[in-house]
């Protein structure tokens, strides 16, 4: 009896588990063993020390991340990216149950989701840490919420979307995006839901709790983080933090005023190019194939429910056309709403295709078997062209660079160094505490003379190190190449004499 109720209850409810479970352990395998490089290795920094990152703050990530990197798992780098692995796999299962909601099938659900998974960007994101994976698990809990709403218009469903607005804007600026769909798909669902007070309570009140998440900005700033880049560093090597206690300094971070120039960054000329590299983009993350049935998908969902249509379709392209103009080299990573909106229209192409070939004639079930298996090796030929590109679990390079890093450069020493260099050094400073003795700046905060200034005056105190040293400083400096940097000697007064005999 007690097999046969295990049986059961497996059998129940294996189907909503398969959504988290399929995406979580194929995130897990690939994911990134350790601190990973670049923009990631400054989250996890942060996150882990309660530090403070630059614009626009993402005051949601760093709390979650801090309490995630306290988890008995790996060091702290294999924390933040296996939280990463979560909200990724969260995306899947939060989407399938929209999906279920609006009446799709397993098949339908699944194939799309699947697309979705193996999408080269989106399992990128979700085997390192970042913010991107956060942020889609954050719109698909939108949608949900949002689903569930319009089944029960009251002001406490109402209270849900709302809140999950708040927070998602600590974690991302790009929920702004998100505004404009999500108020027509209200009006449209409920036209009088604004004359409503308790309406108005629940999202006063949802506004109010989740932009409390803000105040980790000033109150961290006011603790005076050892990581902090919401700043500059003088030409005395002095940090000068912004006041994030001021309305103004804490405008500028969350508005991410430092990166308006690369906002609409594109000439007339240059856009159209832009848009077919998008193109391209979602072509390869649905592997060819979940392209015309996600027209299709377009047109059966607009038919079936334009409400949630208008929802869809002004927040993908909202959240498309301002990326597509954004001028930053790492773009490409931050569709994952789009890709999810991208899924929810291919569902909704691949169930009518499903619905035709199972009322085809006498040969139906062999017809709707062929569909089937055609879905699954669509799924099964993305994980296997995109697994050995998105694959990072042999990836220790960051660790293994920024280790020998630290073995080489001299005791007291300055280290002056770009994305690519200083954030896996500061991981290894501030997290794992290895060489406190050293001054690591990232050449982003501080401007070319006030470094050059700096190491001109310092060179002969201190060890001074660099990568890719500037021309200007090369003519007046003596410089030695090493392993991985550059250490800067000040000119002897002899090698002037014969420079100058010379």
């Amino acid at each position: 009896m007690q097999r046969n109720r295990t049986a059961q209850t497996i059998l129940t409810y294996w189907p909503a588990a398969v959504p988290f479970w399929v995406p979580f352990l194929l995130y897990l395998v690939t994911l990134a063993p350790t601190v990973y490089n670049l923009d990631s290795a400054e989250l996890t920094t942060a996150a882990a020390t309660g530090g403070i990152v630059r614009a626009t703050g993402y005051p949601l990530y760093l709390v979650l991340g801090w309490f995630w990197s306290k988890l008995p798992l790996g060091d702290v780098g294999f924390r933040l990216n296996l939280f990463s692995a979560f909200c990724g796999a969260a995306t899947i299962w939060l989407a399938d149950r929209s999906m279920r909601r609006l009446g799709l099938e397993r098949w339908a659900r699944w194939g799309a989701l699947g697309l979705l998974m193996a999408a080269p960007f989106f399992w990128a994101m979700s085997v390192i840490a970042e913010v991107y994976a956060l942020h889609a698990m954050l719109v698909a809990a939108l949608i949900l919420a949002l689903l569930r709403w319009r089944e029960q218009p009251t002001a406490a469903r109402l209270f849900w979307p709302a809140l999950i607005l708040a927070v998602s804007a600590g974690n991302h600026a790009a929920t702004v995006l998100l505004v404009p769909g999500t108020a027509l798909f209200l009006l449209l669902t409920q036209p009088r839901f604004l004359q409503q007070p308790r309406n108005h309570l629940a999202v006063g009140g949802a506004l109010l709790i989740g932009g409390a998440i803000f105040l980790y900005l000033p109150l961290r700033a006011l603790a005076a983080p050892a990581f902090n880049y919401a700043g500059t560093y003088d030409a005395a090597g002095n940090f000068r933090p912004v006041d994030l206690t001021s309305f103004s300094g804490f405008l500028w971070l969350v508005t991410g005023r430092s990166f308006s120039g690369q906002m609409w960054g594109y000439t007339l000329q240059e856009t159209p190019a832009q848009w077919l590299g998008f193109l391209r983009q979602l072509i390869e993350a649905f592997f060819v194939v979940g392209i015309i049935p996600g027209l299709v998908g377009m047109v059966t969902l607009w038919r079936r429910d334009p409400r949630l249509s208008v929802f869809l379709g002004l927040t993908f392209l909202l959240h498309t056309t301002f990326y597509v103009h954004y001028r930053v080299v790492d773009k490409n990573t931050m569709f994952l709403p789009s890709y999810l909106i991208w899924a929810f229209w291919l569902a909704n192409g691949y169930a009518p295709l499903l619905n035709w070939l199972r009322a085809e004639g006498p040969d139906q079930r062999r017809l709707l078997q062929l569909g089937q298996l055609a879905i699954l090796l669509a799924v099964g030929g993305s994980l296997f062209w995109n697994f050995g590109r998105v694959d990072q679990s042999d990836d220790w390079s960051t660790r293994e660079q920024s280790e020998a890093i630290m073995a080489e450069i001299e005791p007291n020493a300055v280290v002056f160094g770009w994305w690519d260099v200083v954030p896996g050094l500061q991981y290894l400073q501030l997290v794992e505490g290895q060489r406190q003795d050293v001054l690591i700046i990232n050449r982003f905060l501080i401007s070319g003379d006030d470094m050059e200034q700096f190491i001109l005056t310092e060179a002969g105190n201190r060890p001074i190190y660099i990568n890719n040293p500037p021309l200007s400083l090369i003519q007046v400096m003596d410089v030695e190449e090493e392993d991985y940097l550059f250490r800067l000697h000040p000119i002897s007064q002899t090698d002037l004499v014969s420079e100058g005999g010379s």
